[in-house]
């Protein structure tokens, strides 16, 4: 960022991109004028290039890459090797469920979940920081107490 309400996206010193804040968003220029050449028409490095058609083609994988290169599909360019893309390995994250629990419970205060949530960027109107929750786990009754501070929450559990 340069200025107030614009931005420019940079590759190097270079100026790839240029563009002005309109109602929370960023609207880019259609044509980035940089020196005497269109952002367009930069010249790429086999690694960019791999690496934008990588991004282009959906993150698609080397070999698939590497195929569509082998029958001229991708405007002449070798594909080589990719590097690490964040972006791919973020995508193929799973979420990983809890395990089941080994405790039984067979009646009402036997095993309890707590947590304790805070502090808040902004206080409640009644001035207060925290969040502290208690669900018994047989009934699944929900206490909830707002606190001042954390170290109220000793008292909040004797209550």
């Amino acid at each position: 960022m340069s200025e107030a309400g614009t931005i420019k996206v940079t590759k190097v010193s270079l100026v790839m991109l240029k563009g002005k804040l309109k109602n929370d968003l960023y609207t880019l220029a259609r044509s980035t004028i940089v020196g005497s050449t269109n952002a367009s028409t930069v010249k790429l490095s086999n690694d960019d290039k791999a690496r934008q058609s990588h991004m282009r083609l959906g993150h698609m994988s080397a070999c698939g890459l590497e195929m569509l290169s082998n029958r001229n599909l991708l405007e002449g360019e070798k594909i080589i090797t990719l590097d690490f893309c964040e972006h791919c390995v973020l995508g193929k994250q799973k979420k990983v469920s809890f395990s089941t629990g080994k405790h039984k419970t067979r009646g009402v205060l036997d095993y309890i979940h707590s947590d304790l949530w805070g502090p808040s960027k902004l206080p409640s109107k009644g001035r207060k920081m925290y969040l502290l929750t208690f669900i018994d786990d047989f009934s699944r009754k929900v206490w909830v107490h707002f606190l001042k501070a954390k170290s109220d929450a000793f008292e909040a559990f004797k209550e």
